[in-house]
């Protein structure tokens, strides 16, 4: 009889220590999702040359989480299930909400994402250049920068109709079609 109340007395106690964690999940996971929200997929990428995966990345471990932590706090806190069954349902449960956002990731988030696009879009905005060849305000003139330890000449027009004179510094707006359009730092400058 003794064991039979040192058992009933333990039940209470997983139960609450499997609440406690469940619930962690729950707020770790939103968290997270929130973290990924602020910081963006591709930032936190070490190797930004290839295109993320929308399976192993931060808002899927989130979503997993979140949908762990819900199901399993909400069956654990109102139900008399076996705590075996509990966990097995918050894993399904957590399986769905990694789906969902799988699915979300790789229709809307992910999509069209190019390494070409990542390199260009994200890192040459802002990027510092100098011009090598004249720009002028009907001529296309010619700009070199740096990345990645390379160096790089491209075609270069001005955003602003200013003569540009080889050896200003210029920063790129953009490239489109493998032309830089760029702006004359000091203007930039005075902006920040």
């Amino acid at each position: 009889m003794a064991s039979y109340d040192c058992v009933v007395q333990k039940v209470p106690r997983i139960l609450t220590v499997l609440q406690f964690v469940l619930l962690a999940a729950f707020i770790g996971g939103w968290i997270l999702a929130v973290f990924a929200m602020l910081t963006g997929v591709d930032r936190m990428r070490k190797n930004r040359s290839r295109v993320p995966s929308p399976f192993f990345n931060l808002p899927a471990v989130a979503a997993f989480s979140a949908g762990f932590g819900a199901v399993g706090y909400t069956l654990a806190s109102h139900t008399r299930l076996p705590i075996w069954a509990i966990v097995l349902i918050a894993i399904g449960g957590g399986a769905i909400a990694i789906s969902a956002m799988i699915t979300l990731l790789a229709q809307w988030a992910l999509r069209g994402v190019t390494t070409s696009s990542l390199n260009e879009d994200d890192e040459i905005q802002g990027q510092l250049a100098v011009v090598t060849r004249e720009i002028a305000l009907a001529d296309d003139g010619e700009i070199t920068y740096e990345l990645l330890g390379k160096s790089i000449r491209l075609p270069a027009r001005a955003l602003n109709p200013k003569l540009l004179p080889a050896g200003a510094d210029v920063v790129i707006d953009r490239i489109e079609n493998g032309v830089a359009y760029v702006e004359d730092w000091a203007v930039v400058e005075q902006r920040l």
